[in-house]
């Protein structure tokens, strides 16, 4: 989503500027470079049962360098100043800002019985993680109303949270394998035994 996001800002805010409309090249060219600041920490697949129920869930968590909307419009501010009019020169200009001002953030999604919820307030340790699962907002809502992204994802319905811990011992351990977590899924009101097998990155 935050891809989809920063190449949609700089993309459509051209209308303004000497830029001339994006080809495909020029969007693909964005998406592959901003693919270089996704950083994954840990996916799964998983299980959660109680004594009347069980749901699955696929989840994954991954660092992400992200800039804000007014850092991207700065940039394209400065160009139009200086007469830009080459996408190449702004795919060098916006990777200079990530480098130097980018924020690194944890995001992640879950999937349960189907459906795609986010993960917020994501801690991650060697052995354990923690985070809320909330309803996917209205991106389109929120930037009608100059709402931040990371605003409009905390103000979204909070519609549980997940708290896993490692439990393969040390000596079992081998490189590559995934391993068992376990731990609580608390979901639409219900508590859930969690059971997932986490993949190494």
């Amino acid at each position: 989503m935050i891809i989809v996001a920063i190449v949609a800002i700089v993309l459509t805010t051209t209308m303004a500027f000497a830029l001339p409309k994006p080809s495909q090249n020029n969007k693909d060219a964005f998406k592959t470079m901003l693919k270089d600041y996704l950083n994954p920490v840990l996916h799964g697949y998983g299980i959660g049962f109680n004594q009347d129920n069980y749901i699955t869930a696929k989840w994954y968590i991954t660092n992400i360098k992200t800039l804000n909307r007014t850092e991207i419009k700065n940039v394209m501010q400065r160009a139009k100043s200086e007469n830009v009019t080459d996408w190449n020169t702004m795919l060098v200009r916006i990777k200079s800002e990530l480098d130097t001002n980018g924020m690194i953030a944890k995001k992640g999604r879950i999937r349960i019985d189907g459906k795609d919820y986010l993960l917020t307030k994501i801690q991650v340790y060697e052995s354990n993680a923690t985070a809320d699962i909330r309803e996917i907002p209205d991106w389109n809502a929120c930037k009608q109303q100059n709402v931040s992204e990371d605003n409009c994802e905390i103000e979204s319905t909070k519609v549980g949270d997940l708290s896993m811990t490692k439990r393969t011992r040390a000596n079992q351990e081998i490189s590559n394998e995934p391993r068992a977590w376990a731990g609580t899924l608390n979901f639409n009101n219900t508590a859930y035994t969690f059971v997932t097998l986490v993949y190494p990155r």
